[in-house]
């Protein structure tokens, strides 16, 4: 089992607890909700790569939608928040061919937001992941 995961901080002290909450006005008039969380690792001397050709292919980010609600598309991603601008909506984020562990190697993965639906709602569809990756 891989120890790199999703952390709110980029001491990578509080673990990720999978829901994002986005409150968007039903207009519109909000726009989009940018959120930052950090992909990482604080055990010691471990590096993740992408299973398929390890240390040549990329370890993606990808956002996956099962069932109504938001879109894909109405999520950005970039690993900078001015990135975020010429980010596609939907389309999975390279991380890059390695990463180790600790605390200054962990990747900011920026998200950008922008409701689709125009309805009052919670929605629970979006689900995010990285390809197949093997820890050594």
């Amino acid at each position: 089992m891989s120890t790199f995961q999703l952390y709110t901080n980029a001491a990578l002290t509080v673990p990720f607890g999978g829901t994002l909450t986005a409150t968007q006005n039903v207009d519109g008039s909000t726009g989009p909700l940018d959120f930052v969380l950090y992909y990482g690792s604080v055990a010691s001397g471990k590096t993740l790569k992408a299973q398929s050709n390890p240390g040549v292919d990329q370890i993606t980010f990808s956002m996956s939608s099962g069932g109504s609600g938001e879109p894909t598309s109405a999520v950005k991603m970039a690993l900078t928040q001015g990135g975020l601008a010429g980010a596609t909506g939907g389309a999975p984020l390279d991380l890059g061919t390695t990463i180790s562990s600790g605390v200054g190697n962990a990747v900011a993965i920026w998200f950008r937001l922008n409701d689709a639906t125009n309805t009052v709602g919670t929605f629970t569809n979006l689900s995010a992941s990285t390809n197949l990756s093997t820890e050594v």
